[in-house]
């Protein structure tokens, strides 16, 4: 039941911060229907998108110095690519629901507590890490605004349209001292929902652990139970149990769809934010001659987040892959061949090896792989672009 307290949490946290109930049982964390839900919700999502709007004008509209027009592209870029994977997640709540309850439900009365306990210490381990990184750019940005004050000029985080470079008005500062604080808001919903497809995909990994552990188990009890001289009794029940795992095998398999339905608009454009913004965020520590050493650290936690979360995410669909490419041994290995059904249980061990060999690559839009490969080669897209980039600068 661990699985389902951590989700159940998750979706909690997700409510809290506005983007609405996720959870599948119906009265369970709250009425996302009601009216001051609704309203509140309503004039949080306004804000977000209304500061996204005012960052991307004042890319292509204003004048700005040259780290303000860099700071500006990078979170017109990057928020921009939040607000659409925040709202792809919330319109696609019934699939999300629905996928909520199969992926506790699969392998449910097979899962062991140790195995739950270390599933659980590797999720902690990540969102903490993953929340460390966004907040640590985040207070970077705040210090580097306070810097940039106490040195004659104003505060700014966030840089949008208005208030103008000049303005130093008391509603200036009122409307910057503002967004920031919206900035720092933002990140809890986005924090969630990333920690959201990031949980779902090691529990996904975790649940063919499961499964193959159950494989293995079958041979050990059917050699047990044959051992005491109860053949016929040992070969019902790995009959039974091996069916039972082809059955949560081809769960398993088709759960990777309903994945793709709900999250594979959040992970293919992690790919996209996370080389774009990259590019642009380097090029600056590249080519600023005077990037004070609190300037740096924003830059350095902003990219370390952003390839942080993809690295996330792409690993951990590939050590999907991997752990799915391992069940064809497990079933055929169950021990099938020495009961005394064994032949009217090979075709279905062969079909179901057929199925497991064929590779589970884990897919956004059916097109984008999400694999260690599609990882490095984004690393390497990346520097080859900022390193072009910066030659053409030299």
């Amino acid at each position: 039941m661990k699985n389902y307290y951590i989700l159940k949490n998750l979706c909690k946290k997700i409510y809290l911060a506005g983007a609405g109930n996720f959870w599948y049982e119906e009265g369970e964390i709250g009425n996302d229907k009601s009216v001051k839900y609704v309203v509140l919700s309503t004039i949080m999502f306004f804000i977000y998108v209304f500061m996204t709007i005012l960052e991307i004008i004042a890319v292509m509209f204003s004048d700005l110095p040259e780290d303000e027009k860099s700071d500006s592209v990078s979170f017109a870029l990057s928020h921009t690519i939040v607000m659409i994977k925040m709202f792809s997640v919330m319109a696609n709540r019934k699939l999300v629901k629905e996928l909520n309850y199969k992926i506790v439900k699969i392998c449910e009365a097979y899962e062991d507590e140790k195995r739950l306990a270390e599933n659980y210490k590797v999720m902690k381990i990540n969102v903490y890490a993953y929340v460390s990184a966004v907040y640590g750019s985040c207070a970077c940005f705040v210090f580097e605004g306070i810097r940039k004050m106490q040195t004659g000029s104003h505060f700014i985080t966030v840089v949008t349209y208005w208030p103008f470079f000049e303005d130093d008005s008391l509603s200036a500062v009122l409307f910057r001292f503002f967004t920031t604080w919206v900035l720092c808001v933002l990140m809890v919903p986005m924090i969630a929902i990333d920690s959201f497809v990031m949980v779902t995909l090691i529990m996904y990994k975790y649940k063919f652990i499961t499964l193959r552990l159950y494989l293995e188990n079958l041979r050990q009890e059917f050699d047990k139970n044959n051992y005491a001289a109860n053949e016929e009794s040992a070969a019902k029940k790995l009959q039974s149990g091996l069916i039972e795992g082809i059955v949560m095998h081809r769960d398993l398999i088709r759960l990777s769809n309903d994945i793709d339905r709900s999250f594979g608009t959040v992970m293919a454009l992690q790919v996209c934010l996370s080389s774009g913004s990259a590019v642009s965020l380097l090029l600056q520590i590249a080519l600023s001659k005077d990037l004070t050493f609190v300037a740096g650290m924003k830059i350095i936690f902003f990219v370390i987040a952003l390839f942080f979360l993809l690295a996330l995410f792409l690993c951990n669909a590939g050590e999907i892959t991997y752990q799915a490419s391992l069940l064809s041994d497990s079933i055929f290995y169950c021990g099938w061949h020495a009961c005394p059904m064994g032949r009217d249980l090979r075709r279905l061990v062969l079909m179901a090896c057929a199925s497991a060999q064929r590779p589970l690559v884990m897919k956004a839009f059916k097109m984008l792989q999400l694999t260690y490969g599609t990882f490095l080669t984004v690393v390497r897209s990346t520097y080859s672009v900022f390193a072009l980039f910066y030659a053409q600068n030299e």
